[in-house]
């Protein structure tokens, strides 16, 4: 049934609408790709879960309390309405789910970087729409590692706008670990008649267990029994490490690339054309920058820029470095602590007409997040030119800003 093409449509529209879901969460914040995958991979079982469950309550109106056959009239109102409510109603709150669950898991993966340097802190939105549940836990503070996290990490439920932040260790005192867990249980803890708490699915923690939707959520009891299926089913992840695969194979017979290289795992993808130009000074910051994108299932093409002999080079014309996931774009590395050094990368690139900067911090000491946030706001107050997207690589983490 789920490889029946009418069903397959509806659960990879159901994954497509999640996973922009997932990108939106992470545009600014960019995890490792293993986590990237596994919440994608999650995301497509839920959808095909959903599906499973939605087709089985449509299922159920096919003949009425009598064991007789709806009436066509009927059943297309039931239809109707099922559809409203899964397709319509739920998806918009699985939809902002999806992606406070993404921002908050590639929060996670930072923290859990950085150890034991910093606490986190429990935040709330600070408006009157917080429900009193979550304000009661406004300000906890506690380790990464305390087990409050692995129950009350954000979100805490549907639209749920809770947060979960770094904090410096001698600026806010910790909370006792017990207590502060029975505090949230008395404050979130909701029983139905039949004396289970609504609110137990949401005691996950989406970046510790890499996933975006509550392992407990009702639609998962169906997973176990479709597991056969589902593994025989083609995710979009297969069908893009196929394409790739594809790329690469194409690439390859291409005399004009040279250190080409596909990532089977990921789909990451790298190739250099042999008339790319790498500074004798700052070459080996690019092809740092370009690996690092690679190993996180970029594809990235550094493309021409020399003029092979015999050829005329056209007058003004500035070559981005290449291309990244087919968009142009030009790496500037930043060595020095200059007050105006991301400004400048920032013009380099624009100047280039790149729709991506990357921007390579190439020792971790020169980054902080301050001088970046100044950096691209310095850039944005004097010049016009627009980026699709700006990228910036420190200590192989990479950080994302959509179009300003």
């Amino acid at each position: 049934m789920l490889k029946d093409k009418p069903i397959r449509e509806l659960y990879v529209e159901t994954n497509r609408v999640l996973g922009k879901a997932v990108d939106h969460g992470l545009k600014n914040n960019r995890p490792p790709a293993e986590m990237i995958s596994k919440l994608r991979d999650d995301v497509f079982v839920f959808s095909v879960c959903k599906t499973h469950i939605e087709l089985k309550e449509l299922g159920s109106h096919l003949v009425d309390e009598n064991g007789k056959v709806t009436s066509w009239q009927k059943f297309n109102q039931e239809a109707a309405a099922i559809h409203k409510k899964y397709d319509e109603n739920y998806l918009q709150a699985e939809y902002i789910f999806a992606t406070s669950s993404a921002e908050m898991a590639a929060k996670w993966s930072v923290a859990e970087k950085d150890g034991d340097r910093y606490n986190l802190q429990y935040r709330t939105a600070g408006d009157t729409r917080v429900r009193d549940s979550h304000a009661a836990m406004r300000g906890i503070t506690l380790p990464v590692k305390d087990p409050f996290w692995d129950s009350y990490y954000p979100p805490n439920g549907w639209r749920c706008r809770c947060t979960a932040v770094q904090v410096m260790k001698d600026k806010y005192p910790v909370d006792n670990s017990t207590e502060a867990i029975k505090k949230a249980d008395a404050a979130t803890i909701v029983l139905d008649k039949n004396g289970r708490d609504r609110n137990d699915m949401f005691r996950f923690n989406p970046g510790k267990q890499k996933v975006i939707f509550p392992p407990n959520h009702p639609y998962r009891k169906v997973q176990e029994a479709l597991g056969g299926v589902l593994n025989s089913l083609p995710s979009p992840k297969a069908k893009h490490i196929e394409e790739r695969r594809q790329e690469y194979l194409k690439l390859k017979s291409d005399n004009q690339y040279e250190d080409i290289v596909f990532n089977e795992e990921n789909g990451g993808l790298k190739a250099t054309h042999v008339l790319h130009s790498f500074n004798n000074k700052t070459g080996h910051f690019e092809k740092e920058a370009r690996d690092l994108l690679f190993k996180e299932s970029n594809k990235v093409i550094l493309q021409k820029e020399i003029t092979p002999a015999g050829e005329t080079a056209k007058d003004g014309v500035k070559i981005p470095d290449g291309y990244l996931n087919d968009m142009s774009f030009e790496i500037a590395s930043i060595s020095n602590k200059g007050k105006n050094a991301v400004k400048r990368a920032l013009k380099h690139c624009a100047d280039k007409k790149a729709e991506v900067a990357v921007i390579y911090f190439s020792q971790g000491e020169l980054y902080s997040k301050e001088r970046w946030e100044i950096g691209v706001k310095q850039y944005y107050g004097i010049y016009q030119f627009r980026f699709k997207e700006i990228i910036m690589l420190e200590n192989n983490n990479i950080h994302k800003k959509s179009h300003h």
